[in-house]
């Protein structure tokens, strides 16, 4: 039975763990800055979009920033989503410029930072779960015989199992230290 398809199927959702982790592993609810904003993900017509994409961020003092948007409809998709305030930040619209302000560590506040990590914490856990049933599927067609089949899918399960539980274990760790700084 060849090991090396199962290997890289499970590479693959490894590198979603991964890059969840390089993305948030310096999220700093004590010192949210441009770094830490440019990072939020804002959703524009079905889309999905880094705030850096759609904006330039501009520090105007340590918790007042100016995000001028690339395009009119990106602003008015984000107010009308309330896609900022949803995380708990306050904003103002000058002209074609939102003024963000960031609120005292409340509670509610790092409870709605929060929502930001799980809200990507969910869809990486869905793509997983995507790619487990489209893998499996890829599996039973690439091995004949059913005992390389069962076998690899046994191999697959263990890994992906193994997978989840770190990916869960990672997202735990984040929410404490928000919670917790």
């Amino acid at each position: 039975m060849e090991i090396i398809f199962i290997t890289n199927k499970i590479k693959y959702i490894e590198n979603i763990v991964i890059n969840y982790i390089n993305e948030y592993k310096n999220f700093n609810i004590k010192n949210l800055n441009i770094e830490t904003l440019k990072k939020i993900k804002i959703k524009i017509n079905k889309n999905q979009f880094y705030l850096e994409n759609i904006c330039n961020i501009k520090n105007i003092n340590e918790k007042t920033f100016l995000l001028e948007f690339n395009k009119i409809e990106f602003l008015k998709e984000t107010i009308r989503n309330n896609a900022l305030t949803n995380y708990g930040f306050k904003i103002t619209k000058i002209k074609n410029l939102i003024e963000l302000k960031i609120p005292n560590l409340s509670v509610e506040f790092r409870h709605n930072i929060l929502n930001i990590l799980k809200n990507e914490y969910s869809i990486n856990k869905e793509k997983i779960e995507n790619y487990r049933k489209k893998f499996l599927l890829e599996i039973k067609n690439y091995y004949k015989s059913k005992e390389d089949y069962i076998l690899a899918e046994k191999i697959f399960l263990k890994e992906l199992i193994l997978i989840k539980k770190k990916f869960q274990s990672v997202f735990n760790n984040f929410s404490n230290k928000i919670l917790n700084e």
